[in-house]
C-alpha cells in the first residue's frame, strides 16, 4: 500500500469557528495546519459548505455542543490527497459528505466510508444544496414517517430549504402534500404541486378540517405549542415527526429554557392515549440510513428528478452575514459558503 500523499508545508487551513455560544461576533476565523489523511481517509479541498438553522442553534447555545466548534453539516469538494488503503476514491474525485460539524473550512480530512462520489454531470453547488436538505427530507418521508404513494403529509415551513425538498420528493414519490408557508413564499410552494396554507392569515388546523384532508403524517421543524395543532390534524394511526426547534430562535431568554419550551409539548404528546404516533428525528452520526439516503438523493439529482433551489452564496469569511441573512430572510432555498 502506498503512503499518504505529502502535504505542502506552507498550505494553511482556514476555518470559521464558534469560540463560545453567543451572538454573531462569536464567529471567528482561525488558521491551522492541514492534517494528512490517515488510513482509510482522504483530504478534501472544500468547494461549498452549507449553512443551516442547526448551525445557529449551536452558536446561540440552544443546542448543546463542545466549544470551540467549527459548524457545518455538509460539504462538497475535490479529493487532493489519499491515505493508505483507499481504493474506491482517487485524487481529483468530487465527493459529497454529511459532516454534521466541521464544514465551515477550506480543507477537511474525512473517512471514505462517509463519502459519496458525485457523477460528472452534477454541479458542485447543486450537490451541496442537496446533501443536508434532501437527505433529511427523504429520511423524514420514507424512513421515519414511512409514507408511500397515495398518502398525505403536512409539512410546516414548506417554503424553507428542507420544506421545498420535502415537496419535491412528495411529487416524485406520489405523496399528496400540504404546506404551511408565509405569504411571500406561497407561489414557491404551489409550484411544487403542494396545497399552500398561509399561516399568517389562516389557522392550519381549521384549514385541514375544512378540506376534510386525511393527513397520514405531519413534519414539524418548529416545535413548541404548534406541536399540539400538528397532532390534532393527524388521522387515527398517523405520525407526527418533530425534526427541529425553530421556535427556540424566537425572543430572548436563557438558551436551555428555550430548548425545554420547544421540546416539552413533544414529551407530553408522547404520553397521549390517542392512537397516533409521535417521533423525534435528529440527524446524528448514529442515525440509520443516512449514507444510503444521501446516495439516493445524488442519484435523483443526476437524473434531474430533483432541483435544489439555492438562495444565496457567501464567501467563507462572510459566515456572519450568512447567518444574519438566514435569520432575517428565511429564504426559499439553501444558503452556501464558498471558501
Amino acid at each position: 500500500m502506498s503512503a499518504p500523499t505529502n502535504i505542502i508545508s506552507d498550505q494553511v487551513n482556514y476555518q470559521v469557528a464558534i469560540t463560545h455560544p453567543g451572538e454573531y461576533a462569536e464567529l471567528s476565523i482561525i488558521k491551522e495546519q492541514i492534517r494528512a489523511p490517515n488510513i482509510g481517509e482522504v483530504l478534501i479541498s472544500v468547494e461549498y459548505c452549507g449553512v443551516a438553522l442547526g448551525d445557529i442553534l449551536f452558536r446561540k447555545g440552544i443546542s448543546p455542543g463542545k466549544f470551540p466548534m467549527v459548524p457545518g453539516y455538509d460539504i462538497v469538494g475535490i479529493i487532493i490527497s489519499t491515505g493508505e488503503g483507499v481504493v474506491k476514491f482517487k485524487k481529483g474525485d468530487r465527493v459529497a459528505c454529511l459532516t454534521l460539524t466541521g464544514g465551515y473550512t477550506t480543507y477537511i480530512t474525512l473517512p471514505v466510508k462517509d463519502l459519496i462520489l458525485l457523477p460528472s454531470p452534477v454541479k458542485p453547488e447543486d450537490a451541496a444544496a442537496s446533501v443536508l436538505n434532501y437527505t433529511t427530507a427523504y429520511q423524514l418521508l420514507v424512513n421515519t414517517a414511512k409514507l408511500k404513494k397515495g398518502d398525505s403529509v403536512l409539512i410546516h415551513g414548506a417554503g424553507g430549504g428542507i420544506g421545498l425538498a420535502v415537496l419535491q420528493l412528495c411529487k416524485y414519490l406520489g405523496i399528496e402534500a400540504y404546506g404551511t408557508v408565509s405569504a411571500k413564499k406561497m407561489n414557491a410552494v404551489k409550484q411544487e404541486g403542494a396545497i399552500a396554507i398561509d399561516y399568517q392569515h389562516s389557522d392550519f388546523v381549521e384549514f385541514i378540517r375544512e378540506k376534510k384532508a386525511n393527513i397520514d403524517a405531519v413534519l414539524d421543524p418548529i416545535g413548541g405549542s404548534q406541536l399540539f395543532g400538528s397532532f390534532k390534524v393527524l388521522r387515527s394511526g398517523g405520525t407526527l415527526v418533530s425534526f427541529g426547534i425553530g421556535s427556540a430562535l424566537n425572543g430572548n431568554g436563557w438558551p436551555f429554557w428555550k430548548l425545554i419550551k420547544a421540546m416539552l409539548p413533544l414529551l407530553l404528546l408522547k404520553l397521549s392515549f390517542q392512537k397516533k404516533h409521535v417521533k423525534l428525528y435528529v440527524t446524528t452520526s448514529k442515525t440509520k440510513g443516512l449514507r444510503a439516503s444521501l446516495q439516493e438523493m445524488i442519484t435523483l439529482l443526476a437524473k434531474g428528478e430533483i432541483a435544489p433551489p439555492i438562495a444565496k452564496i457567501f464567501r467563507l469569511n462572510e459566515a456572519e452575514a450568512a447567518h444574519q441573512y438566514l435569520l432575517k430572510e428565511r429564504p426559499a432555498g439553501k444558503i452556501l459558503l464558498k471558501p
